[in-house]
């Protein structure tokens, strides 16, 4: 089978061995198990060919481009959701929500939005409402106690904070 096919092999035993449920690592062991069936499909084409049975090149092509298509459509059930940016939930959104809320100096929450950025990972940027006239220090250190409490308490590892002046949020000015 040759070199490379072994330089795939061992890889892609590794993975098994480790039972990696991550996206990221299906995703090498989906390379590693095209990389050796496209060796095997070449190899076996080749030997056949040597035969004088010349369709097998043009089998041993359709059966790595059937490999191949099939591997991405098996890798992308996985991870289109992170790609369309799929919701986390209402009651993912109402524990955040509740949680900046409880943060002193927050008199409100609001344009709350989340996504999964990838397994078990959220991005969220929502709006808090501050007093107004509160001095910009003030704001931003509630701001980042904000963050660091949802980022604390949820799932949440990327999250946006603006904040406003009480009075003016979500007005049509």
């Amino acid at each position: 089978m040759g070199i490379v096919t072994f330089a795939a092999l061992v890889p892609a035993v590794n993975i098994l061995s480790r039972r990696a449920r991550e996206p990221s690592v299906k995703a090498q062991l989906v390379v590693l198990l095209i990389d050796l069936g496209a060796d095997v499909a070449t190899i076996s084409g080749i030997a056949i060919v040597a035969l004088g049975y010349f369709w097998a090149d043009s089998a041993a092509s359709v059966i790595v481009g059937a490999t191949m298509i099939f591997s991405r459509l098996y890798l992308s059930k996985d991870n289109v959701s992170y790609l369309i940016g799929k919701s986390p939930g209402v009651e993912f959104v109402k524990k955040v929500e509740s949680t900046a809320k409880s943060v002193k100096g927050v008199l409100g929450v609001h344009d709350l939005k989340a996504e999964y950025v990838g397994p078990k990972v959220v991005h969220a940027g929502l709006h808090i409402d501050v007093a107004k006239g509160a001095p910009i220090e003030e704001a931003d250190r509630i701001a980042h106690k904000v963050e660091e409490k949802i980022n604390r308490e949820t799932i949440c590892k990327h999250c946006t904070i603006h904040v406003e002046p009480a009075n003016n949020s979500n007005s049509a000015d």
